[in-house]
């Protein structure tokens, strides 16, 4: 059973990258759907990926027959609020970053779907995302909430916490995620993969949750106290009951709009080699708004006196928790990148009960490892503390919450340098010190060139934020299963040298049209990658000296002559949008 969208390639297939590519963008009006191919490292610095997601820009064509004899104007078509222009998504949301006022509320939410209808009204009913729809278990979009029951003998699972955000804030792009803790309870076979969270509106299914098949075994603990043994469960912004774009390509874009919802935690347990089941959570009341997906906060909680904590420009994470209202607000918000050496944190906490305190603990996410712990008390003073960071590779560390007692009414904590600042970034950066220079009649294209020269500027100066600003607003393929853009170019930089590797395409090489829609071709870097350029001696020279290919590699390539070259590329379209980009082909 083939259940993972990015499984079972292996190195023989290597060779057919680019011509995969290069055909499928070639075909008029054609797209590369679900392909997902893995690529030759070609250069010694860049790490070998197994696979590398493959995908090109969907186009739809809808005809309508009869439509205004037979009322066309109720359909959905006609009923949104508002054009959608090609490349423009309902859902899409980008928040700059919260001024010194608004810091400690939640960070803006996307905005919820025209017009505010239920949700049920705004779902494709019928659709199943195909990460479940060779399991067999019935899922679909609209099913009723009844049907959503266990499969897994033996198997259980509840829900366990708040839902709270997760929010990558950089250069002004504020990108949320949604969690809640989840408690398992074990039967035969095995649980490799996360739980995730179903979405319910009036006894209807509105959300189907997350891909978790796109990243078996990273099963972490949830940053506020769940219980002994609790993982966590991701709760989509985008809801998977609203796909954009094609019925072939799984697209998510737009949230649901506000109001009540129901939630249940989802597991699927391999009981048998190949055979997975579910097990379902009963449901657990969310409220949805502006500010993010909120648990009931019940009997807990209640006022609070202490005001949020100042901003700190270098600041790393941010956690505020606050049960001062009938819906508790929980976001960890990460605003920069950690660095080696001592870090500041500074926490307060409230509660309604005398002498209550929230333990806490300074996480890796990437291992989990606990770097530091401590305890708050809530007694609605600042506490300061040092804590000794490790080299922990730019990665931002989690403030995780081991316990919550039911009278804490607000806790806040600020982790942030000790020295007052927040490293040097831009030493650990591959483009650092490059004296290439974007030439813009390299490009067939005034529009991609415009697109180009502002990705090239950004990686010379080693601006992560604009790197991720430019990759999220299109969006664009980057190329790297599971990794989002903020990862892709978080700094200090890993050995996969992202920002040398687009100075070395956009300004080391020229740009070439290949494929694309009429009207709006696209042009990719290198241009050996197009036929008109695979036997131009100019075009492979480029790639060598531009360090993407070495002499031996680009030889070998070219005297390929079904293939030709496999290397490095990246696509801007003629309207300035950024593709994708192929980093480790």
């Amino acid at each position: 059973m083939n259940i993972e969208r990015n499984d079972s390639w292996n190195e023989d297939n290597d060779f057919l990258s680019g011509a995969l590519r290069d055909a499928a963008d070639k075909i008029p009006g054609g797209e590369v759907d679900d392909l997902h191919i893995s690529f030759g490292v070609v250069r010694d610095r860049v790490r070998r990926r197994r696979a590398a997601k493959i995908g090109s820009l969907a186009g739809v064509s809808l005809v309508l027959v009869g439509g205004i004899a037979f009322g066309a104007t109720q359909t959905p078509l006609l009923r949104s609020d508002g054009p959608v222009l090609p490349g423009q998504s309902q859902g899409t949301f980008m928040t700059p970053a919260p001024d010194d006022s608004a810091r400690d509320s939640a960070t803006e939410a996307p905005e919820p779907s025209p017009g505010g209808s239920p949700a049920r009204d705004d779902i494709r009913v019928g659709y199943t995302p195909s990460w479940l729809a060779d399991l067999g278990l019935g899922l679909e979009c609209g099913m009723p909430v009844a049907d959503l029951t266990t499969t897994a003998a033996g198997w259980s699972v509840a829900a366990a916490g708040d839902m709270y955000a997760r929010i990558s804030n950089y250069g002004g792009v504020s990108s949320p995620t949604r969690f809640m803790g989840a408690t398992v309870q074990r039967g035969a076979g095995s649980l490799d993969v996360p739980p995730t969270v179903v979405w319910s509106q009036d006894g209807v299914v509105v959300d189907l949750g997350v891909n978790v098949f796109g990243a078996p075994g990273s099963q972490v603990e949830p940053l506020i106290a769940s219980g002994d043994g609790a993982v966590e469960a991701e709760a989509r912004v985008a809801s998977t009951c609203i796909p954009t774009e094609t019925d072939d390509r799984d697209i998510f874009e737009t949230s649901l709009p506000d109001g009540e919802y129901e939630v249940q935690v989802i597991a699927f347990p391999e009981v048998a080699s190949g055979q997975w089941e579910m097990t379902v959570s009963e449901p657990v009341d969310v409220h949805l708004d502006g500010t993010g997906a909120h648990s009931a906060t019940g009997a807990r909680g209640g006022a609070a006196t202490i005001e949020p904590l100042a901003p700190d420009e270098n600041e790393l994470t941010r956690f505020v928790l606050d049960r001062t209202t009938d819906w508790v607000l929980a976001q960890q918000e990460q605003s920069d990148y950690s660095s080696t050496g001592p870090a500041r944190l500074t926490a307060q906490c409230e509660s309604v009960s005398a002498g209550d305190s929230v333990p806490f603990e300074i996480v890796v996410p990437s291992t989990q490892d606990v770097v530091d712990s401590g305890s708050i008390s809530c007694d609605a003073t600042q506490q300061v503390s040092t804590i000794e960071v490790p080299d922990v590779g730019g990665e931002v560390l989690d403030i995780r919450l081991r316990d919550v007692p039911d009278g804490v009414a607000r806790f806040e904590a600020v982790l942030a340098p000790g020295g007052g600042g927040g490293g040097d970034p831009a030493a650990d950066c591959s483009a650092s010190g490059l004296t290439m220079e974007y030439d813009p009649a390299r490009s067939p294209s005034e529009g991609a060139s415009t697109t180009a020269r502002a990705i090239v500027a950004a990686a010379l100066d080693c601006d992560s934020g604009r790197l991720v600003d430019l990759a999220t607003v299109y969006p664009t393929e980057l190329m790297i299963t599971g990794e989002p853009a903020e990862d892709v170019f978080a700094l200090p930089e890993g050995e996969e040298q992202h920002y040398r590797t687009l100075v070395a395409l956009l300004a080391g090489t020229g740009g070439a049209f290949n494929g694309g829609d009429a009207g709006n071709q696209t042009v990719v870097w290198p241009r050996v990658v197009a036929e008109e350029f695979r036997d131009s001696d100019e075009a492979w020279q480029e790639v060598v000296d531009a360090g993407l290919l070495t002499q031996e590699q680009a030889d070998a390539q070219r005297a390929d002559e079904t293939f030709g070259y496999t290397g490095m590329r990246i696509a801007i379209d003629e309207s300035g949008a950024w593709r994708y980009y192929s980093p480790t082909p």
